[in-house]
């Protein structure tokens, strides 16, 4: 790739940038929930692809681990600093991957594709059994500062 080129490329990435990131000062509420909900699908579907794209599984479990980073930048949104949040949910949600992919080595194929599906369903039922039965709602609401 010539320097020009080059260069041109990185104008247009920072300019992608910079629209993505005061995207949120300058839209109504309408666009701003569309344009989040594209991003965390974005996000899902190169998860997904990062995964069953090499290894040839299918996961359904990567939406686990998400929700589990969104419920708890949800529940410590509300009395800790942001970035810590945001380590904190990572964290959760890495170290439940991490968890889960070392004990699941052994499956392949459909029995592999099931464990990510009941996985996905026994975090999913956990998380509304505890909003229901300790916290008393039906579920909570994250805003980022």
């Amino acid at each position: 790739m010539t320097g020009p080129l080059r260069a041109l490329l990185w104008c247009a990435a920072l300019a992608l940038a910079a629209a993505v990131v005061t995207y949120p000062l300058y839209a109504n509420g309408y666009y701003l929930a569309l344009g989040i909900s594209v991003l965390y699908f974005t996000i899902l579907a190169t998860a997904w692809a990062m995964f069953s794209g090499p290894t040839r599984y299918i996961s359904l479990a990567t939406v686990a681990f998400f929700g589990l980073g969104a419920y708890t930048a949800a529940v410590l949104g509300e009395t800790m600093p942001w970035p810590v949040v945001l380590l904190a949910a990572a964290g959760v949600g890495a170290l439940t991957a991490a968890i889960t992919g070392l004990s699941t080595l052994r499956l392949s194929g459909i029995y592999f594709v099931i464990f990510s599906f009941g996985l996905a369903e026994l975090i999913r039922q956990l998380v509304i059994w505890y909003e229901v039965n300790i916290h008393k709602s039906v579920g909570r609401y994250s805003s980022a500062r």
